[in-house]
């Protein structure tokens, strides 16, 4: 029997997919990437927002703590935060998203000057774009309760942002995950936050805990990422801030790629802070990814043990 047109429309493969998370959707989307840094502190728990975040990035801070740059862009939140400050090594974050927005709680003066030169929309609580988007939540105290919503974030930076490039590749359905071995999980050791991701089938994804406990959004929904890299990466002292740890983004090394309960050791690759950085296995052959959220640990060397 052929299809009448209606039935034909319904069938037909989407035209589009998103660039972070490689899942199809309706329509193109056209509106810049947003980047916003969260607290990831012991008293910032739980935090708003992390799970509707196509990749989120962990980064070592002060004081061995982690802080999260998180990036919307596929999908809406009700609620984001806690919002904190930037750092230096955001910049390398930014600079490859063509434009995007960056929500931030502030910085110190080296950092604010050094932001200026950018290519970023900075929302900055207290700043020309700011006015409206943020906001103190009872649920926690300060500084660790600021809050915003993408709605408020891209009512205020999309006109002068741009639409971010394809960030990650994806498998289609049913393809293999190719030079992989089957894994059970990875554990990060950053300092004073041990994050550990296990694969869990139920979930579709790597169910993480951290410091022993699992860490949940303020929903009690549980991180549980459909990918997880591993990106060994070397730091450096910022020059904002000597207690301040920078990570060097551009260059090339170790990687692991977690994906679909497997592991793929190969390595990245950035030759600039335009370029995106590549995912490659063993046989130099680019990374495809499940479709889905991602998160990226920036480890240092011998930091991550896999559990098989």
């Amino acid at each position: 029997m052929v299809p009448t047109q209606s039935e034909a429309t319904t069938t037909t493969s989407p035209l589009y997919t998103a660039p972070f998370t490689g899942l199809p959707t309706a329509n193109e989307i056209v509106r810049p990437a947003a980047v916003v840094k969260i607290d990831n502190h012991p008293r910032a728990l739980p935090q708003w927002g992390i799970n509707q975040a196509d990749v989120v990035y962990e980064e070592i801070v002060e004081a061995r703590l982690t802080r999260f740059a998180a990036i919307f862009h596929s999908n809406d939140a009700d609620l984001v935060g806690p919002v904190r400050s930037a750092r230096t090594g955001d910049f390398a974050l930014l600079s490859n998203l063509n434009r995007p927005i960056f929500v931030n709680s502030g910085a110190n003066a080296y950092t604010s000057r050094a932001l200026r030169s950018v290519d970023a929309v900075n929302i900055t609580d207290g700043g020309s774009l700011a006015r409206g988007v943020f906001e103190r939540s009872p649920a926690k105290r300060a500084p660790h309760n600021l809050i915003t919503d993408t709605a408020r974030i891209y009512a205020a930076g999309t006109a002068e942002g741009r639409t971010p490039p394809t960030y990650l590749r994806f498998r289609a359905e049913g393809d293999a995950l190719q030079r992989a071995t089957a894994v059970s999980g990875v554990d990060v050791d950053f300092g004073q936050i041990e994050a550990s991701y296990r694969w869990d089938t139920a979930l579709g994804g790597w169910a993480r805990t951290q410091n022993g406990k699992e860490h949940t959004d303020f929903d009690g929904v549980w991180v549980a990422p459909e990918n997880v890299i591993v990106q060994f990466v070397r730091y450096r002292q910022s020059p904002a801030n000597p207690a301040t740890p920078e990570p060097v983004l551009t260059g090339t090394g170790e990687a692991w790629i977690f994906s679909d309960g497997q592991v793929v050791q190969g390595t990245w690759e950035r030759l600039s802070e335009l370029d995106v950085t590549v995912f490659r296995s063993d046989n130099a052959l680019i990374v495809a990814l499940t479709p889905g959220r991602t998160w990226i640990a920036l480890a240092r060397a011998g930091s991550a043990e896999m559990v098989p």
